[in-house]
């Protein structure tokens, strides 16, 4: 039983990863006209979040290292979240084991492994989920990347619409579940548009109290549901 749960863990790793391939691609693609592919490969390697990667690419140009820092920990914020509830399912094991899996804990990882089996709560099964899906995510950047070498600049600049699809397909599961998110992101895109027109006020500054309003209106819609 313990060989057919490790098997599962990794066909789920393919899974994830077979689901993150072209968005990493997309993402490597992105990058080339912006950073080296030493560079791209390194913040997929060290970052490892598709959502506020491509965030940091949209503002490399007009932000500041800080801005991009703050905004990409606040976007990945969620992550402690998810693992918490990872280090609870592995409360058996050692700090050490659950402090490797909570760096590799992803949204799609997480909904994997969230209804998993007592016997498939080992660290072996959930490291070797996380890890193939990681592998894949790094991997397919720097793929991503090497393929922008053949592709014209119009090619290049067209698949920057990536960064809005994914955001798209972030946004539509969760608006189909309850009508509140939609109301946070529309909110939060208005935030930012009306402070990005103002003269001489920070686009990184914009983007993180954009981010951190909306996450705020997503907390007192919350709280009104739960008092009604």
């Amino acid at each position: 039983m313990g060989q057919t749960a490790f098997k599962k863990s990794i066909m789920d790793g393919m899974t994830i990863g077979m689901g993150y391939l072209p968005v990493a691609i997309a993402f490597g693609i992105s990058a080339k006209p912006l950073m080296s592919l030493l560079d791209t490969v390194l913040m997929s390697f060290m970052v490892y979040g598709g959502a506020s990667q491509f965030l940091a690419l949209q503002m490399l140009a007009s932000s500041s290292a800080l801005a991009i820092v703050v905004a990409v920990f606040v976007l990945n914020s969620r992550h402690f979240v998810m693992a918490f509830k990872v280090n609870y399912d592995l409360k058996h094991e050692s700090f050490l084991k659950r402090l490797v899996l909570s760096s590799y804990v992803t949204d799609e990882s997480f909904a994997v492994t969230a209804n998993s089996t007592a016997e498939q709560r080992t660290f072996l099964n959930y490291f070797a989920t996380f890890i193939i899906a990681y592998l894949f995510w790094v991997v397919f950047s720097a793929v991503g990347y090497l393929a922008g070498e053949w592709m014209s600049d119009e090619w290049i600049v067209a698949s920057g619409i990536a960064l809005y699809a994914l955001f798209i397909a972030l946004l539509i599961p969760a608006v189909r579940v309850h009508y509140k998110y939609g109301i946070v992101a529309v909110f939060g895109m208005l935030l930012h548009y009306i402070m990005s027109i103002i003269p001489s006020f920070p686009s990184g500054v914009a983007i993180i109290v954009a981010i951190l309003l909306a996450a705020l209106l997503g907390l007192i819609l919350e709280r009104l549901e739960v008092y009604n």
